[in-house]
């Protein structure tokens, strides 16, 4: 389950599922990335309260994924990030999906907009994790993060069967409606997890795009330059 908690009196988002992990995603209250305007200050606030510089990365909607080692703290044309015992990162979205993975003291955030999901992100983080870390896909927890809903999205025909391709039980997850096609983004990644063999997975319910506007919605705020980042911590 989701809750609201607070860095500084401002508003950050929590999964109880992940309590053994310093994690959250960032609101309005508190943007550390921008493309427009300098975050910087807001930055701090957040390392001074994990205790941790924190290494980012620039997402090209691709499936690659790197570990942060110490003294590096930016990671170009990576779609996701791996910290190992120590650590911390950060990744920044609009209305993509964020998912946060974790077991046994190895935490991962990856990037899945429509094309990183189209490319199985999610199975390609699962498997990253069970081929190098030689871990179970049971014992790995995953959070889905706040990405835009079902009833928001909708897609060419293209992105629709793009998705479509990518699980084998759809249902539910895709609909056509006055000739407009729509996919639910979180439900899909939710599925590809499903059929990874993930069995621990918490779905955020918030949208970017409607609903209580506590975080960025590049599709419906004129392609902003502000983004909701997901946090992690060893």
């Amino acid at each position: 389950m989701f809750y609201i908690d607070y860095i500084d009196g401002k508003k950050v988002l929590k999964s109880d599922l992940l309590s053994d992990l310093d994690h959250f995603f960032t609101t309005r209250d508190l943007c550390i990335y921008s493309k427009t305007e300098n975050m910087d200050i807001n930055k701090e606030k957040v390392e001074k309260y994990i205790n941790r510089k924190l290494a980012m990365c620039h997402p090209v909607h691709g499936c690659d994924i790197e570990k942060v080692v110490d003294g590096k703290y930016f990671y170009p044309n990576v779609d996701g990030l791996i910290i190992e015992n120590k650590g911390a990162c950060a990744l920044n979205f609009g209305d993509c999906t964020p998912l946060i993975f974790y077991a046994k003291n190895i935490a991962m955030i990856s990037h899945a907009g429509w094309r990183g999901t189209a490319l199985c992100m999610a199975k390609e983080s699962v498997k990253k994790l069970v081929i190098e870390y030689n871990i179970k896909p049971e014992d790995i927890k995953v959070v889905i993060g706040p990405t835009i809903c079902f009833d928001c999205y909708n897609v060419g025909e293209d992105v629709y069967t793009s998705l479509y391709k990518t699980i084998k039980n759809t249902e539910g997850l895709f609909k056509i409606k006055n000739g407009e096609y729509f996919v639910d983004l979180k439900g899909i990644n939710k599925q590809q997890l499903i059929e990874s063999g993930i069995k621990n997975i918490d779905v955020c319910p918030y949208c970017t795009a409607c609903g209580e506007k506590l975080f960025y919605s590049y599709r419906y705020e004129n392609k902003t330059g502000y983004r909701h980042s997901a946090v992690i911590k060893l």
